[in-house]
């Protein structure tokens, strides 16, 4: 073995361009699969930074007709009492708070869960400690644990912090623990550096129309999944028959806890592994082409080999030695690829991809990369090889050193490789394609707001800062009126939940003079609190009756306003305006508006309430300032920032961005996928159309002294260059119909990844067949433009 690597390397050593080439294809190839592989091991494979965290499982509330979410109180009490699958069942609500030190007030994201929390996740704090079990009673001090990263950032690390107050939302609090700094959770993509104690209420017990919590239990050991969900389902029964008006309809669904991590992004990792396994494929048959072209140059050798006693198992083995070690090549060139592109894509996508900052090449990812390695190295040499080792002994001796035919086996096999190439790199530029169109569809999808010339930031108000006077005539109404007027300010208001946000609060209402439907069937709508001269800033059209105006206090008449999908889904042959519903108490329909795409610009408008946030002031912690300037929008953040803290010097404010923001990060997954599948369609590209010249220039060069004769016989130009177009044509024309047959069957499983396009897109489809072959045609045209300039004499004396 060792001998036959020494002569591999200076066969490699004699052919610099040769190896060079096959080792660059190679790292492209074996890179990108260690890189993706790389994502797909911290994400989808590797267990939670949690102990036994196979035995975590979240566990939701279900509703009519499908759907499932966030739990009530009364409920998760009943859970807790009553099930024996669960050895913890911990509630918890994320958040933020206002941090006040002796520097700037900040929002601080959060965590308010039951006492067990951590002792259920088996984790314990770096300094300190964690809650104690009846740290989340009511009446109890209140207590903090702080992150490593909070903790060195605004206490400078200081260890006596442990013990001390701070002050958050404008009480006291004391740190009792510190976590260590690879501790998240929840377990997303956005970090929190707060965790509370959640007091249950004795009224919370009888909260069952308010779904708020998120639920995680530790399974007991031994139990299997099947026995707690069919337990917890007996539990959801049971509180059904007993409470029917709200519970009729409802059930539990558990989920393991990584499945809902990963559950959206697994399907999108899964296509792009795949994806990055065509490049890999396109790879191996450039190479393989490549091995092919130099077996006609080599069958001297494997003929004087052969003469001295070589048999064909022995030359098969070296072939093979040969183009593993050509495939380790290219895999430790694709290591250090590998590992720029993990920093790139953490770097762009640490809020798209869970545990983002944990991607990282480790050993596994080594592992998997030799075996990458081994795999590829096999697959590329084992038809040169037995090519190269089953040579006829006395052609070989005979040829001394000539050059070899372009026909036979050999030619069949580089044709076929060419061919798959070409389908290989078709499919991949097609699914390119169709995400693309997809996501230009997207970003000219109308959101039903004008984005430009809007700067947007979030406030948060302690519940009970303001609860004797009122929060909003206190804070939120002289914070409006000082922002509109600032100089450069058209116009400003205020939204409880900003649009394109894929998330908000919803629920059944009733309609006055309407029998109250079965479960499933009652009218549900998103709803919004907004404040006077919301829809004038974002330009959302009136389109019937009145805004909400300056008198719509919590003294006055309750109203609300509609959008034009909920007018038509429930009052579809009648003027809604005038009528009553159902929410937060009797509300008069005033007003219709257009739709907006609340929940994303891929998903269709939803029927929305939106209602003044003057007539609820209790609910109103967190609101969004919505900012109309006629100057660039970030330049009046200062001035809004200090407007604010001239009403509430304690009050920050946070996620500051522009409209235009907001809406180009709603579709940051989408841009994701596409921006990584056009890379690896452009590297698909790339080997495909190196592939066929490289094989052009191959046949062209061992056609010298046939150009030359036909040449001398009368020849043009122009007939030897048809006829070297025609082989490539044929072959290119091969590779597209196999690769359209191909993307027909393939492209279907993009299906759920598409807006406004179908899988089957007849315009993308002949678009990128059309761009492929004329790529190809370039990088053919070269050589056959070199065989033109033979010259007759020099050709027959080639050889």
């Amino acid at each position: 073995m060792l001998q036959d690597i020494r002569f591999a390397i200076r066969t490699f050593l004699k052919s610099p361009g040769f190896t060079a080439v096959a080792v660059l294809a190679l790292a492209l190839g074996i890179g990108a699969n260690a890189a993706l592989f790389s994502v797909i091991n911290t994400v989808l494979l590797k267990p939670l930074d949690y102990p036994s965290a196979d035995r975590l499982f979240r566990v939701y509330e279900t509703f009519l007709p499908k759907g499932f979410g966030a739990v009530s109180p009364a409920n998760f009490i009943d859970w807790r009492r009553q099930n024996h699958v669960f050895e913890h069942l911990e509630a918890f609500s994320a958040g933020s708070m206002n941090l006040q030190t002796d520097a700037a007030p900040e929002r601080i994201p959060s965590v308010v869960a039951t006492a067990g929390l951590f002792d259920m996740l088996q984790v314990r704090a770096m300094l300190g400690r964690t809650f104690l079990a009846d740290e989340d009673q009511p009446g109890k001090p209140d207590v903090a644990v702080i992150s490593e990263r909070l903790w060195r950032r605004r206490f400078g690390g200081d260890p006596k912090l442990l013990g001390s107050q701070i002050t958050l939302d404008g009480k006291s609090t004391t740190v009792i623990g510190i976590m260590p700094a690879m501790f998240q959770f929840p377990p997303d993509s956005q970090e929190r550096d707060l965790w509370l104690p959640f007091a249950f209420s004795p009224s919370h017990a009888a909260v069952r129309s308010s779904h708020f919590l998120g639920v995680i239990g530790r399974l007991k050991s031994g139990l299997e999944f099947a026995a707690a969900n069919s337990e917890m389902k007996q539990i959801a029964s049971r509180i059904a028959d007993q409470f029917p008006d709200e519970q009729k309809g409802r059930s539990v669904l558990l989920r393991p806890l990584q499945d809902v991590l990963v559950g959206n992004i697994r399907p999108a990792l899964l296509v792009l592994m795949g994806s990055v396994g065509f490049v890999l494929l396109i790879a191996c048959a450039n190479v393989a082409n490549l091995l092919l072209a130099r077996a006609s140059a080599r069958r001297r050798e494997v003929a004087v080999r052969a003469a001295l006693g070589a048999s064909q198992p022995r030359l098969i083995r070296q072939f093979l030695t040969e183009s593993i070690l050509l495939a380790l090549a290219g895999g430790a060139l694709g290591v250090i690829l590998a590992d720029v592109g993990v920093q790139a894509l953490v770097a762009l996508a640490w809020r798209q991809i869970p545990r983002a900052t944990d991607i990282h090449l480790d050993g596994t990812v080594f592992l998997f990369l030799l075996g990458v390695c081994v795999l590829a190295g096999i697959i590329f040499g084992v038809v040169p090889a037995f090519q190269n080792a089953s040579h006829d002994l006395q052609e070989g001796l005979k040829e001394g050193g000539a050059r070899g035919t372009v026909g036979g086996r050999s030619a069949t096999y580089r044709n076929a490789l060419i061919v798959a190439e070409f389908a290989l790199a078709l499919v991949l530029l097609i699914g390119a394609g169709l995400l693309m169109r997809s996501f230009r569809a997207l970003n000219a999808t109308d959101p039903g707001l004008v984005a430009s010339g809007v700067l947007t930031m979030s406030v948060s108000v302690p519940d009970d800062k303001y609860a004797n006077d009122g929060m909003w005539p206190k804070f939120y109404e002289p914070a409006l009126d000082r922002i509109r007027a600032l100089p450069g300010v058209q116009s400003a208001g205020m939204i409880r939940l900003l649009p394109l946000q894929n998330w908000g609060t919803n629920g059944n209402f009733g309609i006055e003079g309407r029998p109250t439907e079965e479960p499933g069937r009652r009218p549900f709508a998103e709803t919004r609190e907004i404040s006077p001269g919301y829809f004038q800033t974002m330009r959302i059209p009136l389109l019937k009756g009145r805004d909400i105006s300056n008198a719509d206090t919590a003294a006055a008449p309750f109203v609300a306003l509609i959008n034009d999908a909920l007018a038509r889904r429930y009052f579809p042959n009648e003027d809604p305006i005038g009528r009553k519903i159902a929410w937060a108490g009797t509300r008069t329909i005033v007003g219709i508006v257009a739709n907006t795409r609340q929940a994303g610009l891929d998903r269709d408008p939803l029927p929305e309430i939106y209602m003044p946030a003057a007539q609820r002031p209790r609910s109103l912690s967190g609101m969004t300032l919505v900012i109309r300037t006629n100057v660039e929008p970030t330049s009046v953040t200062h001035a809004v920032e200090q407007a604010i803290q001239s009403v509430d010097p304690a009050q920050p404010v946070f996620g500051v961005k522009t409209m235009e923001r907001v809406v180009s990060d709603s579709l940051s997954s989408q841009r994701l996928y596409v921006w990584l599948l056009g890379v690896f369609a452009g590297i698909a590209l790339i080997l495909a159309s190196a592939g066929i010249y490289g094989v052009m220039s191959y046949l062209v060069s061992q056609r010298t002294q046939e150009f030359g004769v036909r040449m001398a016989l009368g020849a043009s130009a122009g007939d030897v260059l048809r006829m070297v177009l025609k082989q490539a044509v044929t072959l290119i024309g091969a590779g597209v119909l196999v690769g359209l047959a191909g993307a027909f069957a393939i492209t279907r499983v993009l299906s759920n990844f598409l807006f406004g396009v179908k899988p089957t897109d007849i315009l993308t489809f002949a678009g990128v067949s059309a761009l492929l072959t004329a790529v190809a045609l370039v990088a053919t045209y070269l050589p056959a433009l070199r065989a033109t300039k033979v010259d007759p004499m020099i050709a027959l004396r080639y050889e």
